[in-house]
């Protein structure tokens, strides 16, 4: 075994033979959408190619060699060292030594020169105590630095900050560590709030991410709907102050069964074959929290999965009223404009359709009027 306090102490800089550099099987690029098959070297550098594009750093170290400006940073096992941060690096270190390695994940690696290969033997690391020991610089550089993580990936990565943090005596709360990743808008407390509450759902089986319909996991749809209070107090959530921690089970257990129909909206469900309600984030997230205004209409919701629907049951009679008026209005002015276009032969039932039309506004118009009278009335 391997004596690293001897060979690599703690925060120092070495080169190090590539073959004793691993791949962190917990890196938050590995969300619902980008997860890798397994755990193996195939699988992971696949992924990361698919993800984030290996092809252009393949071909920057192919044609300039590697260059040690960086170091990878990593921690011990009892296996290797774990790199916690330089993993794209690292799978296209390894492509470009192992021609069957990268034949197998689909990479296209230019022909090498030996003074290129001889760079790719040994890379220069940075040895931190454990997987968190880095955690401030990683954090800045993919949360608000040049190479941002997806939100989701974020999220998790604040969020197993967070839980390290709760067991210490001095622990950063949520609010020091988002000054520390550079965040000012109260974004990272939005994501982790969600982040814990897909947690729980998973801990608890309540919805399992891998049941969603689409491949693509919009992270977007649950921490900017949780930011509206209709949607947390449906899931009987307290609304905590962005000055306070995040709750780690933030929603009740008696309102799990709403937690898991709030991911089937948003999400779907493959088992269920539900489609999610929730298809374009910008218009049916505020449907939706219309919808949850209501009673009626969020039992409908439930029961039928029409949005659509359960819009018009929580929508006032009266703005339904004002806005049926007005579309009529519009598609008669339509009708005016191409009256002229009228054939009898052509269309010998369009006749009766007018006068169907006349009938009916005289109808709608009376009833105004009357109610009109009504009002004067009581006033």
């Amino acid at each position: 075994m391997v004596d690293w306090d001897q060979d690599l102490p703690l925060r120092t800089s070495k080169t190090v033979d590539v073959e004793l550099l691993e791949f962190d099987q917990d890196n938050p690029r590995f969300t619902p959408d980008k997860r890798p098959e397994d755990g193996s070297d195939e699988a992971i550098i696949t992924l990361l190619d698919r993800s984030s594009d290996l092809g252009e750093l393949v071909q920057s170290i192919a044609f300039n060699g590697y260059i040690d400006i960086e170091p990878m940073i990593v921690y011990a096992n009892e296996d290797g060292l774990v790199v916690l941060e330089g993993n794209r690096r690292l799978a296209a270190v390894k492509v470009l030594r192992s021609p069957e390695l990268a034949a197998a994940c689909r990479i296209s690696t230019p022909k090498l020169t030996d003074e290129a290969r001889a760079s790719l033997d040994k890379v220069l690391v940075y040895r931190v105590e454990d997987k968190h020991g880095a955690i401030d610089l990683i954090g800045f550089k993919h949360i608000n630095g040049p190479q941002a993580w997806d939100a989701y990936a974020k999220a998790l990565y604040a969020m197993r900050w967070l839980d390290a943090e709760r067991g210490k005596k001095d622990g950063l709360t949520l609010s020091e560590i988002a000054q520390r990743m550079g965040d000012k808008h109260d974004t990272l407390h939005r994501m982790v709030t969600a982040a814990y509450a897909l947690k729980q759902a998973e801990d608890d089986y309540v919805y399992d991410l891998d049941d969603r319909i689409k491949r693509h996991f919009s992270f977007s749809h649950l921490y900017t709907g949780l930011t509206y209070p209709e949607f947390s107090t449906f899931l009987g959530m307290d609304r905590i102050a962005r000055s306070e921690d995040p709750l780690e089970r933030p929603v009740p257990a008696d309102h799990e069964g709403e937690l898991r129909q709030m991911l089937v909206w948003l999400y779907g469900s493959k088992r269920e074959d539900t489609d999610p309600v929730v298809q374009n984030q910008a218009s049916d997230l505020r449907r939706l929290k219309q919808v949850l205004t209501s009673q009626a209409a969020t039992r409908e919701l439930t029961e039928r999965g029409d949005l659509g629907a359960a819009v018009v049951t929580a929508t006032p009679a009266s703005d339904l009223f004002a806005k049926n008026l007005i579309d009529a209005a519009a598609s008669l002015r339509l009708a005016v404009d191409n009256s002229t276009g009228y054939d009898p032969e052509l269309h010998p039932d369009m006749m009766e359709f007018a006068k169907l039309c006349v009938d009916r506004s005289d109808i709608v118009l009376g009833t105004m009027e009357r109610r009109s009278e009504r009002s004067k009335r009581g006033k």
